[in-house]
């Protein structure tokens, strides 16, 4: 090999060389630190799903495109230099190739031993003169590889050589291009290896995140079930034991109470339970209790239902009015002689995020046993009413506080939201709501 081609290519390899093994330590360093800063948890608005392609190693066309690119690069770049020698362009440029394209088939070899060897964070000493000592041999064979391509060039462009004179002595200048080109090569394996291991890092990150968000998941499903099951002896008890206090006094309305009561359980109870229904379906539900209520109270028990239109389709936990109204009933008319009324409300509160769905749940009962309803101690009803609302919901609120006139008000205040088919028929709504206000010009 030349000393000018030498000259040229030794600088501009090992620049090449120290860049690639500069990034793959870097690149070595953040994978570290993204393994050990897996996501802890997530807020249900992150996309765990990752589906970013698997990089792998080139194959054969890629680095026979990659050493032509390069080799042609550095030959122009040659060519550039004042004083470069004239000839047959297409000519020198295959002869320069020569000496890239005696790697293509050793660059996969150098892969898998950096593989085994890797260079990287931390520095590995013993690694570093396990790829040292065996760059001689690659060396020598890529100097053995380039003289067979080179002529073979000579004989295919018919190019006049003079004897041809092979030493097994390698020159020194072949040895520090060679050992260049070795250089790169195994700082590019260890650069495409640390993408490798990014990319893998962020795979299982990301299948990790996924695995953690089902379990979480899972057991929010467990524990509101849980809690479902907590509720529904609570009323079914209750119930029964007002039939069985009904039964004695009058056969005929503990009766009509057991239907009722019958057919309540059968919609409460159903296979497809849904954690969310809309408001209009809960207020049913909540009707078809306050009729099994009125059987035993008659007239004395008059239960008010107050909702805006825009609320009723509006997703609230199931059951979530009948343990509050029910809790009403036993505090409001239980043990009384005056007529009990209770109101149930629900309406939208604009909020600086999104619109709040706010219900009420009033009577007109003996009030708090204590003054300070913090102090009040919840039984299971409102209990799990406000687990399942802590539960379901990040921004939510269960509050209890006397009335001046009397009794006791429950407020619930949760984010409004909707069924799909019901946010789609909202959105097209407003699109045309907006279509149609006329648009004013200064």
């Amino acid at each position: 090999m030349a000393p000018w081609k030498v000259a040229f290519a030794t600088p501009h390899w090992i620049f090449v060389a120290a860049a690639s093994i500069i990034m793959s330590v870097q690149t070595e360093v953040q994978v570290r630190r993204n393994a050990a800063a897996l996501p802890t948890g997530h807020d249900g608005n992150s996309d765990t799903n990752y589906d970013g392609k698997m990089i792998r190693y080139p194959g054969y066309g890629i680095l026979f495109a990659a050493w032509t690119l390069l080799g042609t690069l550095s030959y122009v770049h040659y060519r550039l230099l004042p004083g470069a020698p004239a000839g047959n362009l297409l000519f020198g440029l295959f002869c320069w190739l020569a000496c890239y394209y005696a790697w293509l088939p050793l660059t996969p070899i150098v892969f898998r031993l950096e593989q085994n060897f890797r260079i990287g964070w931390p520095f590995s000493t013993r690694n570093t003169a396990i790829l040292i000592l065996c760059a001689l041999p690659f060396c020598y064979v890529a100097f053995l590889f380039a003289f067979v391509i080179a002529r073979t060039i000579h004989v295919l462009f018919w190019h006049r050589v003079g004897p041809v004179i092979f030493s097994w002595r390698m020159p020194a200048s072949e040895i520090c291009l060679q050992f260049s080109i070795y250089a790169v090569t195994v700082g590019a394996s260890a650069f495409i290896r640390h993408l490798i291991d990014v990319r893998q890092t962020e795979r299982q990150a990301a299948q990790l995140a996924l695995e953690k968000s089902n379990l979480e998941g899972a057991l929010r499903l467990a524990e509101l079930e849980t809690l479902r099951m907590r509720l529904n002896p609570h009323f079914l008890f209750n119930c029964l034991q007002n039939v069985s206090a009904l039964a004695g006094q009058d056969a005929k309305a503990a009766s009509q109470m057991l239907t009722r009561l019958g057919d309540l359980l059968r919609v409460a109870l159903r296979s497809d339970y849904k954690d969310e229904i809309p408001l209009s379906e809960e207020v049913a539900l909540t009707r078809a209790y306050i009729a099994i209520e009125q059987v035993r109270h008659g007239n004395r028990l008059s239960v008010l239902f107050d909702i805006a239109r825009e609320a009723e389709r509006a997703l609230v936990p199931n059951l979530l009015l009948q343990p509050l109204v029910e809790n009403a009933i036993r505090h409001g008319v239980g043990g009384r002689d005056k007529a009990g009324v209770i109101w149930v409300r629900g309406v939208l509160e604009a909020n600086y995020q999104s619109d709040d769905l706010v219900l009420t749940i009033r009577d007109n009962g003996a009030g708090l046993p204590v003054t300070d309803p913090a102090d009040l101690r919840l039984g299971v009803g409102l209990g799990a009413t406000k687990e399942r609302l802590t539960r379901m919901y990040d921004r939510q609120s269960l509050e209890l506080r006397p009335l001046l006139e009397g009794g006791t008000e429950v407020r619930i205040a949760l984010p409004a939201h909707y069924s799909a088919r019901t946010s789609n028929a909202r959105k097209a709504v407003k699109e045309r709501v907006s279509d149609r206000m006329p648009v004013h010009h200064g």
